[in-house]
């Protein structure tokens, strides 16, 4: 019995450093793949975090941040599309400028925007200052600049801006003037002064 417990014991030694060889791989692949999971939940958990953010971004906010030409699909049919550069947002209007002349475009009828940049960021904080009603039309209006305006209804109208109010503009046609609300503009086409 006691050559059997030895025998036994000279075994157990031998098979001793196997085990925790054994042991150890096992537990290093172990290891190895909680990592790995772990990784996997912080790659999703980013990946929903973009996605989060994103959906939260307006388009607006990706226009704003668009240094590239874009193009603007609108719902009139005397002028479908506007193709150009951003040169300022005041909602709803922003406006745009291309070679041939300035629009000023209500988002509210824009009905489609190819060239939008993907890696926008929403503003931080909205202009308490309004640079279209106090600056943009202003200007249009002591330059005395002829445009197209085309209006909700498909309506085109040819005049210039002779007067702005906080809702309203009144336009010069060559036979009278016309008030009408911001919110019927859908667009105007205003060509660069020369």
């Amino acid at each position: 019995m006691n050559l059997s417990r030895q025998f036994s014991q000279n075994e157990s030694l031998e098979l001793e450093p196997q085990v925790i060889t054994e042991l150890n791989r096992v537990l290093c692949q172990e290891l190895d793949e909680v990592g790995a999971e772990q990784r996997l939940d912080l790659a999703y958990e980013v990946i929903e975090t973009v996605r989060y953010e994103q959906a939260h971004i307006s388009w607006l906010d990706r226009l704003r941040n668009t240094t590239d030409e874009i193009e603007l699909q609108i719902s009139h049919t005397q002028l479908p599309s506007v193709t150009g550069n951003l040169m300022h947002l005041s909602d709803p209007f922003l406006i745009m400028r291309n070679s041939q002349a300035q629009f000023l475009i209500n988002s509210e009828y824009v009905t489609g925007v190819t060239g939008l940049n993907q890696l926008a960021g929403a503003a931080q904080s909205l202009d308490t200052f309004n640079w279209l009603d106090n600056v943009w039309f202003h200007d249009l209006s002591d330059r005395r600049a002829l445009g197209i305006w085309y209006l909700k209804g498909d309506c085109v109208v040819e005049g210039y801006c002779l007067r702005t109010g906080f809702d309203a503009i009144d336009v010069a046609t060559s036979s009278k003037v016309i008030t009408f609300p911001k919110r019927a503009i859908v667009t105007s086409r205003i060509p660069n002064a020369l």
